[in-house]
């Protein structure tokens, strides 16, 4: 069972990792202590703030010991061609987003900045005979929802079933250990279309304006109720706006 994560040990080993052509986007992100957070039971929640220019977005994380992950979403070549060093692109950013300025204002930063580009890809293939791929190191869908440890968990959910259900009728082949595999690409793509939506311009609030019966499916989707068929009723009206 390869857990290796975004390093990909059998993934990059076997030549399976395929990068998303629409979502090759970049990140730059650091650490602040003492930055504003909210209070109450919003004091832990996490944030998408948009630039001014509507082509990036910020993650606005509260952590423990009063430490936030602030991190910047961009296109590749916007964020990383001709912009210089990590930190002066980082704080060009953040002029262009002044909700994020506001809130980090007060803050320290405590660490240095990192930096991560075209991160969204998938396996071909979930599985081999005697071996399976789970959490990023089957793949890894752009953040913007915060998807990414609800996918790892599902399918590490998946595979564990898959992996028991083999062993015990002797039956370690590829097709067994990744029977899972379709189902959950079907999920991860109901997803990925959501954060194509929002970067194609979409709104949420505009979509439930129009179709207010549809308001408890887009949630269910929002929050990862991704593996099942009765979601999908959302994608024609979402096509008509």
């Amino acid at each position: 069972v390869d857990a290796s994560g975004q390093s990909g040990m059998l993934m990059n080993r076997l030549g399976l990792r395929v990068w998303d052509p629409l979502l090759d986007k970049g990140a730059i992100w650091t650490y602040w202590q003492g930055a504003y957070r909210d209070t109450g039971r919003d004091e832990g929640a996490t944030m998408v703030l948009q630039t001014t220019d509507r082509k990036g977005w910020f993650w606005y994380i509260p952590l423990h010991d009063d430490r936030l992950s602030v991190g910047i979403v961009r296109p590749f070549d916007d964020l990383f061609k001709g912009r210089g060093p990590h930190e002066k692109t980082y704080q060009e950013e953040v002029e262009l987003c002044p909700a994020v300025k506001q809130r980090i204002a007060g803050a320290g930063r405590v660490t240095g900045y990192f930096a991560t580009k075209d991160y969204s890809y998938r396996s071909t293939q979930p599985s081999g005979d005697g071996w399976v791929l789970i959490g990023d190191a089957f793949g890894f869908l752009d953040p913007l929802y915060s998807s990414g440890v609800l996918l790892a968990l599902r399918s590490g959910e998946f595979a564990a079933d898959a992996v028991v259900e083999g062993l015990a009728k002797g039956d370690t082949s590829g097709k067994q250990l990744g029977k899972w595999g379709p189902g959950f690409n079907r999920g991860v793509d109901r997803m990925r279309r959501l954060v194509c939506e929002y970067y194609d311009g979409f709104s949420f609030g505009n979509f439930v304006k129009n179709f207010p019966e549809l308001r408890g499916t887009v949630t269910d989707l929002l929050i990862g109720d991704l593996f099942t068929d009765k979601v999908d009723k959302v994608w024609k009206p979402m096509e008509s706006l």
